[in-house]
């Protein structure tokens, strides 16, 4: 049972998320994006995060699928350079002009001092990366991990006979064969 506990938690840790391209001419539609309240909500909670408003910008990726990007969405630069890629990182305020990309970050901006920005030249990006979360694909992964699990369980246990007691009050008792005895023989 805790095997199964131990599974599901990590699928729920690990959760379903697609990653999707972003061009890179696409960042200036997150220019004077910003969310006062995100640092507040943060403040009060995550659940107060879910709460719905109107403060999001909509890009488009690659194949042309439209995304909502808030202050919620995580979003990486991908570098035209060998550099490592910049972490994925959820943004409070974004500003893009013709030469750089600059991004407030959600994180540390609860504690009252700002966080300090994510300033990129523009020159230095190839494209972004998006991640999405899919409540569908997690409670699919979950449920099929879970079915799984369960059914190996009852497969498992048609395998073993039942038992049955020699008492009569009802319980279950493991026959386990006759009396061992005790051997005579020499002691050394």
């Amino acid at each position: 049972m805790r095997l199964c506990a131990a599974l599901t938690a990590v699928t729920l840790l690990a959760s379903c998320t697609t990653t999707y391209a972003i061009p890179k001419p696409q960042l200036a539609r997150l220019d004077g994006f910003k969310d006062d309240n995100a640092a507040l909500l943060r403040e009060l909670g995550d659940v107060m995060l879910n709460r719905p408003n109107d403060r999001q910008r909509t890009v488009l990726d690659v194949e042309g699928k439209a995304h909502h990007f808030t202050s919620d969405t995580p979003l990486a630069l991908a570098r035209v350079s060998a550099q490592a890629d910049a972490e994925f990182q959820r943004f409070i305020e974004v500003g893009v002009d013709a030469d750089r990309f600059r991004g407030v970050p959600l994180e540390g901006s609860s504690s009252g001092a700002a966080a300090p920005a994510l300033v990129v030249p523009l020159a230095e990006v190839d494209h972004a990366r998006l991640r999405e979360f899919s409540l569908g694909k997690t409670l699919l992964l979950t449920g099929t991990i879970g079915a799984v699990v369960l059914g190996s369980l009852v497969a498992v246990s048609t395998l073993f006979e039942p038992t049955t007691g020699s008492d009569g009050d009802g319980r279950g008792v493991i026959d386990l064969g006759p009396r061992p005895q005790v051997l005579r023989g020499p002691r050394f």
